[in-house]
């Protein structure tokens, strides 16, 4: 195969000429590739603004929840004994509560000091309650039967009862002497008691609270239901967390108490006040962004990436609009400035912590209304949160907005592809024609230099 190497016979630079030539039949590519740049700069900063609209609007939204503006803390005078919560249901004010008893499991076991034989039979766990006489009255499908064959171990005993959803759980535990089964009920409560009864190798497992001597296991402990009283009012559940005696408070009981303990439910304005500052954090963010985005520098005339975009000036427009005029169908605050809240000549948001936190304690201002609004009149929060949903929607304005901007940039690549396989050919062209030239001019200097030895040697 013959090498070539272009301009070595000619002299000519061909591989410098064609790059210069090449580069400026990139010119109109490298623009493409300029515009591409530019389309995703602004695809990247439409993706920020997203961001920032969206927890703008997670924040707006938490300010039209109604138990924003309603909640409450509650207190109990005795930590130890129970512990209190509330929710925005719950209304102010001052309850004694006295705990006489704490809900618990039935529990028994089979004996301290000699381990239990078993072996192929059957037992019988009903769930039920036990009446004062001693008489148990089983619950509607609360029975369950199992059976174990020749040979089964306390193990397998164990496992079968757990396997069963008897509504009763078994473990085994060793007492430094023996292993003991112990069966307790999953379930707190006089209703969630449960009866034994064996037959075979298993009958030694059976027992009835209503008659313990007859019985082969020991008690350990007796169901039982929570008894305490609010307010003197005997309450008797059967669980050790009490959430429906007084509306809206939870009680979690933990031991007796020797007298009444108070429980003190106040008003929580914490929960409102957090949730307008992450607000007006969000708002100052978001407005931070646009500011920058559209920002121009008369110095370095350097503009931001979205700066003169419609779109951009638009969702501005809509966000600030909600503000723009009070809210007229209120009786209590109209306007933010009367609860604190102010704009600022940026368009930021500031607040007077102050005068928000009198204006929270004040039930004529009606603050939560005012973002959250009164049923007829939408509030500032409930407003700005539907409007913003609309701009983010699929068929809303920001996602157009993208939309036009991800096919400009196919549109882009369909037009680079194109022109890169036009140029490949230019280049290809350009490389046949040098080396053919440089071809050429290396036989003509062949030919020069044969012609001017021939003279030479004529005239010698």
């Amino acid at each position: 195969m013959a090498i070539s190497a272009a301009g070595v016979g000619s002299g000519l630079d061909v591989s410098g000429i064609i790059s210069q030539l090449m580069a400026v039949e990139r010119q109109p590519l490298t623009r493409i590739e300029s515009q591409q740049s530019s389309y995703q700069s602004k695809l990247s900063a439409f993706g920020l603004l997203k961001s920032a609209m969206s927890k703008l609007q997670d924040a707006a939204a938490t300010l039209a929840k109604p138990g924003t503006f309603s909640a409450t803390a509650a207190s109990a005078g005795d930590t130890k004994a129970f512990t209190v919560s509330s929710t925005s249901s719950a209304q102010t004010g001052s309850y004694n509560v006295e705990v006489s008893a704490l809900a618990r499991t039935q529990r028994v076991a089979t004996s301290a000091t000699a381990e239990p034989a078993v072996g192929e039979g059957s037992l019988t766990i009903s769930l039920g309650r036990y009446a004062e006489d001693g008489s148990f009255t089983p619950a509607e499908d609360g029975e369950k039967t199992i059976s174990l064959a020749a040979g089964a171990t306390l193990a397998d005993l164990r496992k079968a009862i757990n396997a069963a959803d008897a509504g009763v759980s078994a473990q085994i535990v060793n007492n430094g002497t023996v292993n003991q089964l112990v069966i307790s009920s999953k379930e707190t409560g006089a209703a969630n008691a449960f009866r034994l009864s064996g037959d075979g190798a298993l009958a030694g497992f059976g027992f009835d609270a209503g008659n313990p001597s007859g019985s082969s296991l020991t008690s350990v402990q007796q169901a039982q239901d929570a008894r305490l009283t609010i307010d003197g009012l005997a309450i008797t559940r059967s669980t050790n967390t009490v959430t429906d005696a007084i509306e809206g408070v939870t009680l979690k009981l933990a031991k007796l108490t020797d007298e009444e303990t108070a429980v003190t439910v106040t008003r929580d304005d914490t929960v409102a006040t957090k949730a307008i500052d992450d607000f007006v954090k969000a708002y100052n963010e978001l407005n931070t962004l646009i500011r920058s985005q559209t920002s121009y520098n008369a110095e370095t005339k350097k503009a931001g990436t979205l700066n003169g975009d419609s779109g951009v000036r638009s969702i501005q427009n809509q966000i600030r609009g909600v503000f723009s005029n009070p809210l007229s169908g209120l009786s209590g605050a109209t306007t933010l400035s009367q609860i604190g809240i102010t704009f600022k000549t940026d368009g930021s948001i500031s607040v007077d912590s102050t005068k928000l936190t009198e204006a929270l304690a004040d039930p004529a201002k009606k603050v939560g209304e005012l973002f959250r609004g009164n049923g007829t009149v939408e509030g500032f929060a409930k407003t700005l949160e539907s409007r913003i949903k609309s701009m983010l929607d699929t068929d809303g304005l920001l996602s157009a907005r993208t939309e036009g901007i991800s096919r400009s940039i196919k549109a882009l690549d369909d037009r680079k592809e194109t022109m890169e396989l036009r140029l490949a050919r230019i280049e290809a062209r350009y490389s046949a024609q040098f080396t053919a030239l440089d071809a050429a001019m290396s036989s003509m200097s062949t030919t020069s230099a044969y012609l001017t030895r021939q003279l030479a040697s004529l005239s010698a």
